[in-house]
């Protein structure tokens, strides 16, 4: 298992999920990726969504007001 990080601070979606799902590509299973994002959509709908869908494990953390920490584990 492999820890990675990714900074989205700023960023906007569509932008924030292709980010993340770019970085999801090259990481093998077990993998963690840390998101940091400012972006509430992408934070609580959007990045969670998708990588529910995708069958990964996904958990957030509200570390300041307007910003998240998403940490994905890739099945």
């Amino acid at each position: 298992m492999v820890e990675y990080k990714l900074d989205i601070l700023g960023k906007v979606c569509p932008y924030c999920l292709l980010a993340v799902r770019n970085e999801m590509k090259k990481l093998s299973s077990g993998d963690i990726l840390e998101v940091i994002t400012d972006h509430p959509p992408a934070a609580t709908d959007t990045i969670p969504h998708d990588m529910n869908k995708k069958g990964n494990e996904i958990s957030s953390e509200k570390l300041e007001p307007g910003v998240w920490k998403l940490t994905i584990k890739k099945t």
